[in-house]
């Protein structure tokens, strides 16, 4: 499922830091599990398409995580 917001040019926004970009596996085609459609991607990866947040960083930053010390 795609909960992406995208501009007017079809770049994703990050809902945690508002950077558009272009996920780096680009767009899905297939109606199938992400790790189906790309076994080789990264999580960080997957995640740019599935949520839109666009690191591991502002991934643990959205969801509270903090770096450990």
């Amino acid at each position: 499922m795609d909960t992406r917001e995208k501009d007017e040019h079809g770049l994703t926004v990050c809902p945690n830091c508002s950077k558009h970009y272009k996920p780096e596996l680009g767009e899905r085609t297939k109606d199938v599990c992400i790790q189906e459609e790309f076994p080789k991607a990264t999580a960080e990866q997957r995640e740019q398409l599935v949520t839109g947040l666009c690191s591991s960083a502002c991934f643990s930053e959205y969801l509270g995580i903090r770096k450990r010390k």
